[in-house]
C-alpha cells in the first residue's frame, strides 16, 4: 500500500485538484439549515400533538417598550400600526391589548368586555381604570411596555422571513420605543446569518493563529502553507459532499473546522517528528508511515469511531454531522499522506528546527516531584467524583444563544415582562367540559406562572372539538418543566379532564432530553469499542483496555467535574461535545502507547521504549496539545454557546490529558506491558 501511494502519488494529487475544483464549484449557495421542527417530527407523540407543536413556528413575539410615559397620541399611533401589519399578506392574525376582551364573572352571567376603547379621549381615560381593576396580559402595569402576538402564514423562503421581520421591527420603531422581536422564524434568521459570518472569521482567525504556532516550531513557511492547504481541502471537500448529499450543512457543523483544524495538525506534528532522514526518498516515506501510519490511521480510526456513535441518533442533524465528520476524517488522512510525499519528494521537510524549549518542558514534567504527582492525581480523582456526583441532565430553549447576543437581550425581555418565550399548547379531550372545570385548569396553569395568551375550540379537522389553552411560560430548563407538567397532568385528572400537552415548548424538552441520554449512551459505546479495538490491535492483550481508557476518561471526567463546580450541567448541545472532544484527545494517547508498544516490539528496553518516547513522541503530543489551544481560542467569543463551550471544554481536556500521557501513562506501561 505504501509503495502504491507512493508510486501514483501525482496521479492522486491531480485527482484531489479535479475534486477540488468540482467542489469549490459546489460551494457556491451553500445553506445552513436551522430546521428545529424536524426535531419535533421525531417525537413518539401523535401526529395531532405534532401538528399542533409545529404551527408554534409561526408564533412571533412583538413588544413596545416606551421610553417615557404613554400617551394617547401614542397608543393610536400604536393601534393603526397594529391595523397595517394585521392586513399584510403574511399576517394570519394579530393578538394585543387593542383586541383584548375580559370576562367579567360578578354578574349571573359571565360576559365579557373590551379592555382598551381608543374611540375617544373620554372613553381612553375610562378605560385605564379598566386595565388597573382587571389587568392586561398585553400590557405591563405602568403601561410602558406592550405585547403583540402574531401569527404569520406563508414564509417559505429566508428571504420572505427577513422582509417580513424587518417590516415589523420598521412599522413599530418609533422615536420613543424600543421594539423586541422573538419566536422561531427570528431565532432561526438569527443564527443563519450570524454562523456564515462566524464560519468565515473562525476560519480565517484559527487558521492564523495555527499558522504562527506551526511557524514557531518548524521554521518552515512551506510546511506552514501545506498544512494550511491540507486544512482547506479537507474542509472544502467536507461542506461539498454535505452540500451535495443533503442540500446542505446543518448548524452543528459549523464545528467541523476546528475539528478538521485539530486533526490535521496533529497527524502533520506526528507524520514531520522523524528522528531519521535518509538520501532515498522513498526509504524515508516508508519508514515514516511503517512507524507513524499505523498509529495515525488508529487515531483516525478511534476518531471516526467517536463520531460515528452521532449516526445512531434519530437526530437528522446529528446523523448527518456523524456522517460528514467520519468520512472527512479519512478523506483528511488521504490528503495528509499525499502531500506528505510530496513534503519528501522535493525534500521539504529538511532543516526543521530544533525546538530547545520542548525539551526542557517534557524534562520538567516527566521529572515532576512525586508529591506533586501524586496531588495532581488526587485532584484528578476529586474532580471525577465531583462529575458522578453532580451529574444532572437539563435543556434550555436558549441554551445554544450566547448571553451577551442580542437575541438573548430580546428574549429576556419577554421572560422578565411577558411571561416568557417557550409556547406549551393544553388540549382538552372531553367532548363537553364544564366551564367551572376549564377555569379551575387555566387557574392551576396561571398558578405554574405561565401566561395564557388565549383559549379555544378546535375545529380545524372533522369530528374534532378539542378545547387548546395556547400558553409560554419561562425558559425554566426542561428539569423543572418536567416536574410542573406532570403536576398539571396529575390535577387535570382530578378535574376529570382528559388532558394532553403539546406545543414547541413541551416537546423540545422532553426530546432533547431523550437524545441527551442517546448521545451519552453512544459516547459510551463508543469508548467500550475503541477500548476493544487497542486489544484486537495487540493480541487481545486486556491490559490494553483499562491503558487506552484511563488516560482518556479520567482527564474527560476531571474536565467535566472542573466546570460542574461552575453549574455545568448535561444538555444536548454539550453532551455532543463532550463526545468530539472524546474523539479529539483520544489521539495523543494512543501515539504514545503505539510508540512504546513499537520500541518494545523491536527488542528496546522498557527504559529505552519510554526514552525514545519522551525523546519523540512526547514532543509531537505537546505540539498538538498547543496547537488545539491557540486553533480553538477564537471560538471562545462565539455567538453560540456550543462553539464557545466546545472551545471551553477541549481546552481544559487537552491540558488535563497532555499532563496524564506524560505523567503517568507511562508508569502504567511500565507496570503492565512488558
Amino acid at each position: 500500500m505504501i509503495k502504491f501511494l507512493w508510486k501514483y502519488k501525482y496521479i492522486f494529487l491531480s485527482l484531489i485538484s479535479m475534486l477540488l475544483l468540482v467542489s469549490l464549484n459546489n460551494f457556491s449557495g451553500l445553506k445552513i439549515f436551522y430546521e428545529s421542527e424536524r426535531i419535533i417530527e421525531l417525537s413518539n407523540e401523535s401526529q395531532d400533538i405534532i401538528d399542533k407543536s409545529l404551527d408554534d413556528k409561526n408564533l412571533i413575539l412583538l413588544a413596545i417598550e416606551f421610553q417615557d410615559s404613554v400617551k394617547y397620541q401614542d397608543l393610536l399611533d400604536l393601534s393603526n400600526v397594529s391595523l397595517k401589519i394585521s392586513k399584510y399578506q403574511n399576517t394570519k392574525s394579530v393578538k394585543s391589548i387593542f383586541n383584548e376582551r375580559v370576562l367579567i364573572k360578578s354578574s349571573v352571567i359571565p360576559f365579557a368586555i373590551k379592555i382598551l376603547n381608543i374611540d375617544n379621549y373620554d372613553k381612553y381615560k375610562t378605560s385605564l381604570l379598566k386595565i388597573k381593576k382587571y389587568g392586561s396580559k398585553f400590557a405591563d402595569d405602568d403601561l410602558h411596555s406592550f405585547l403583540f402576538i402574531i401569527k404569520s402564514k406563508g414564509l417559505e423562503s429566508d428571504e420572505q422571513k427577513r422582509d417580513y421581520l424587518n417590516k415589523l421591527e420598521k412599522e413599530f420603531s418609533q422615536n420613543n420605543t424600543k421594539v423586541y422581536i422573538t419566536g422561531q422564524i427570528k431565532s432561526e434568521i438569527y443564527m443563519q446569518d450570524n454562523v456564515t459570518k462566524e464560519l468565515l472569521l473562525f476560519i480565517i482567525l484559527s487558521g492564523f493563529l495555527c499558522s504562527l504556532v506551526l511557524y514557531f516550531y518548524l521554521g518552515n513557511i512551506k510546511l506552514v502553507l501545506i498544512n494550511f492547504i491540507s486544512v482547506c481541502i479537507s474542509l472544502i471537500f467536507s461542506f461539498s459532499l454535505s452540500n451535495i448529499l443533503f442540500g446542505g450543512i446543518e448548524l452543528v457543523m459549523i464545528l467541523i473546522p476546528a475539528i478538521v483544524f485539530i486533526i490535521t495538525i496533529s497527524d502533520f506534528m506526528h507524520l514531520l517528528n522523524s528522528d531519521k532522514l535518509y538520501k532515498n526518498k522513498f526509504r524515508s516515506f516508508k519508514t515514516q508511515l511503517d512507524k507513524i501510519g499505523m498509529p495515525v490511521f488508529i487515531t483516525s480510526l478511534t476518531t471516526a469511531i467517536g463520531f460515528l456513535s452521532f449516526m445512531f441518533s434519530s437526530l437528522i442533524p446529528l446523523f448527518r454531522f456523524g456522517f460528514i465528520t467520519t468520512i472527512t476524517i479519512f478523506i483528511s488522512l488521504f490528503v495528509i499522506v499525499i502531500l506528505y510525499s510530496l513534503i519528501i519528494n522535493f525534500n521539504i521537510h529538511k532543516n526543521i528546527k530544533n525546538n530547545h524549549f520542548l525539551d526542557d518542558l517534557i524534562f520538567s514534567i516527566v521529572n515532576l516531584k512525586k508529591s506533586y504527582s501524586y496531588i495532581l492525581l488526587a485532584s484528578f480523582l476529586v474532580l471525577s467524583f465531583l462529575a458522578f456526583n453532580n451529574f444532572k441532565v437539563n435543556n434550555f430553549l436558549t441554551d445554544e444563544i450566547n448571553k451577551n447576543s442580542n437575541l438573548y437581550s430580546d428574549i429576556n425581555f419577554f421572560d422578565t415582562e411577558f411571561g416568557g418565550i417557550k409556547p406549551v399548547t393544553f388540549i382538552v379531550k372531553n367532548e363537553n367540559p364544564s366551564l367551572s372545570s376549564l377555569d379551575s385548569l387555566k387557574e392551576i396553569i396561571i398558578k405554574h406562572n405561565f401566561a395564557i395568551d388565549f383559549s379555544f375550540n378546535d375545529f380545524s379537522k372533522p369530528d374534532n372539538n378539542d378545547y387548546l389553552i395556547k400558553a409560554r411560560s419561562k425558559d425554566i430548563g426542561s428539569s423543572k418543566s418536567a416536574v410542573i407538567f406532570d403536576d398539571i397532568l396529575l390535577k387535570s385528572k382530578d378535574l376529570s379532564l382528559d388532558l394532553e400537552i403539546a406545543g414547541v415548548g413541551f416537546l423540545f424538552d422532553k426530546i432533547s432530553n431523550k437524545m441527551t441520554f442517546e448521545i451519552i449512551f453512544g459516547l459510551i459505546a463508543a469508548v467500550i469499542i475503541i477500548g476493544l479495538v487497542f486489544v484486537l490491535l495487540n493480541n487481545f492483550n486486556w491490559y490494553y483496555f483499562p491503558i487506552s481508557l484511563i488516560p482518556n476518561l479520567l482527564p474527560l471526567m476531571s474536565t467535566i467535574g472542573f466546570l460542574s463546580i461552575f453549574g455545568f450541567y448535561f444538555s444536548l448541545s454539550n453532551t455532543f461535545i463532550l463526545a468530539i472532544v472524546f474523539g479529539l484527545i483520544v489521539d495523543d494517547s494512543i501515539h504514545i502507547i503505539n510508540a512504546y508498544s513499537m520500541s518494545r516490539k523491536k527488542g528496546l528496553s522498557i527504559k529505552e521504549s519510554i526514552s525514545h518516547c519522551q525523546a519523540y513522541t512526547f514532543k509531537a503530543v505537546i505540539k498538538t496539545s498547543v496547537v488545539i489551544i491557540f486553533t480553538l481560542f477564537p471560538l471562545l467569543f462565539s455567538e453560540f454557546k456550543s462553539i464557545s463551550q466546545l472551545s471551553i471544554i477541549t481546552i481544559i481536556a487537552a491540558v488535563i490529558a497532555l499532563l496524564f500521557d506524560i505523567i503517568y501513562l507511562p508508569k502504567m506501561l511500565i507496570k503492565y506491558i512488558n
